[in-house]
């Protein structure tokens, strides 16, 4: 396949001239690359942008302020291709406070159609016979210079996204689809600015973590709480300090010596000489904590006993295994888990009360509805 061409955006002037060209254009796509795998301090390093004919790379270190940009993606009436639009979204909008008010996002579109395959690479294989190679997909895109290969990995992400995004489009029309996936595109706008602070300490978010006693909680949150302070100096993903699994392992089997310390799986000995000693001290923190500062979990809001629930429940269940077959959907198209429990516990009566569940979508208290209401 022939090289991509691009420009690159490294200069506040060199951005205006991008954005003034495309600011006519009805539709472009869009692309973030960030450095949270590698970084403690998420940034956007690297944004691209492609209409139908071109592709820029802007550089956000140098580019100077991406306000332009942002005005760009506000207009209502260009419409912004992205694949997997949510995280691409909540960068923007948390870092940049961008707004990107007219999205179309092929993976959302991807899963309306039910495709077996829903990443990026495979979508353009199948409906354009392009390869894309993910070898950059974890790269660290913090690091300047950037190389070539990088940027033009970098440039295919969007350069076939328009096309794509027609195929799919059409395919919507073709199964009178297109409407639901307009519905769930427009609810993809306001996501990144209706996001609840996660009071939830992060030690508790870990996999695995809930399952632990109160003595072991205190000692997990003692190491974590380690843990984020060094990634934070070395401004290092956390993971890349020390694994879940050994913090997860330290709290379970609290080890008493730097002996006991190097024995665990995942600690070599660069750990050991780095943080052996502030590990140790960490974990001698959390075993010697009084047992009424052991964090409590919080327990799970309790309704009212109701007998018939669980019934309820696994007949709506069913249902949704008869439609998602019959009309060859994914079960969270015809309605996810949480919306099944609800709609079990609410008993809606009718089909307005239905539509009235928080989470809902219109197609699906529509086209499911009377269907689901028959099994409550």
């Amino acid at each position: 396949m022939r090289p991509l061409s691009y420009s690159t955006i490294h200069t506040p002037e060199d951005l205006a001239r991008m954005t003034e060209a495309l600011y006519t254009a009805p539709v472009i796509a869009l692309d973030t690359e960030a450095s949270s795998f590698h970084r403690y301090r998420v940034r956007v390093c690297l944004v691209q942008v492609s209409d139908r004919d071109r592709t820029w790379l802007v550089d956000p270190f140098t580019a100077g302020d991406l306000a332009p940009l942002g005005t760009l993606l506000g207009r209502p009436e260009m419409e912004v291709v992205i694949h997997d639009a949510d995280y691409d979204l909540r960068m923007l909008a948390q870092e940049q406070g961008i707004r990107v008010e007219n999205v179309f996002d092929t993976l959302v579109a991807a899963e309306l159609l039910n495709e077996p395959e829903i990443g990026l690479a495979s979508l353009l294989q199948k409906y354009m016979g392009v390869h894309v190679d993910k070898k950059f997909q974890k790269a660290d895109w913090s690091k300047r210079p950037l190389p070539s290969a990088m940027l033009d990995y970098a440039a295919g992400d969007t350069a076939h996204l328009i096309a794509l995004r027609d195929i799919l489009e059409a395919r919507l029309k073709e199964k009178g689809r297109w409407g639901w996936a307009q519905e769930e595109f427009a609810l993809l706008t306001d996501a990144p600015f209706n996001l609840q602070d996660n009071l939830e300490p992060g030690y508790l978010r870990m996999k695995g973590a809930k399952l632990l006693k109160p003595h072991q909680l205190a000692v997990l949150r003692e190491v974590h709480g380690w843990r984020e302070g060094v990634a934070e100096r070395m401004d290092r993903a956390p993971f890349m300090i020390i694994g879940n699994e050994v913090l997860l392992d330290l709290a379970k089997a609290p080890p008493t010596d730097e002996r006991d310390l190097s024995a665990r799986k995942g600690i070599g000995e660069k750990v050991i000489g780095r943080h052996g000693r502030a590990l140790l001290e960490a974990v001698r923190r959390g075993t010697l904590l009084p047992k009424d500062q052991w964090p409590r979990l919080e327990r799970p809001k309790r309704w009212d006993r109701d007998p018939d629930h669980d019934e309820r429940l696994k007949r709506l269940k069913l249902v949704r295994d008869r439609l998602t077959t019959q009309h060859d959907l994914r079960m969270g198209i015809v309605a996810s888990n949480q919306l099944l429990q609800e709609i079990a516990r609410t008993r809606p009566g009718d089909l307005q009360a239905l539509a009235a569940l928080p989470g809902i979508r219109r197609y699906q208290a529509e086209l499911f509805g009377a269907d689901l209401l028959a099994a409550v």
